[in-house]
């Protein structure tokens, strides 16, 4: 992705990127749970507890960067249907 221009390989990579920090993350927090339950402390599970849960909004951040993309790449179809499966996420977290 250059300048002003929006590809198809800069939304993949914007795809990309969004699973790897989801995933980076939650083995971050994941392991610095597991160094804090070995050291006995008592944060260990709040610590782990945070890195599951990165790792399940991981791919809700990525059907919000769908509707970015696909709303910037002048797809508004696949932006509402990607809205809907989000707001469907939604209802089933809060169901």
């Amino acid at each position: 992705m250059t300048g002003q221009t929006w590809s198809e390989a800069g939304f993949g990579r914007l795809i990309q990127r969004t699973l790897q920090a989801g995933v980076a993350c939650s083995v971050a927090l994941l392991l610095l749970g597991g160094v804090l339950g070995l050291a006995s402390s008592a944060a260990s599970g709040a610590v782990l507890g945070a890195g599951i849960l990165v790792l399940v909004l991981t791919p809700v951040a990525r059907v919000a960067m769908l509707i970015y993309g696909f709303h910037r790449s002048g797809e508004q179809f696949f932006a509402l249907a990607s809205l809907v499966v989000l707001l469907l996420l939604a209802l089933a977290v809060l169901a």
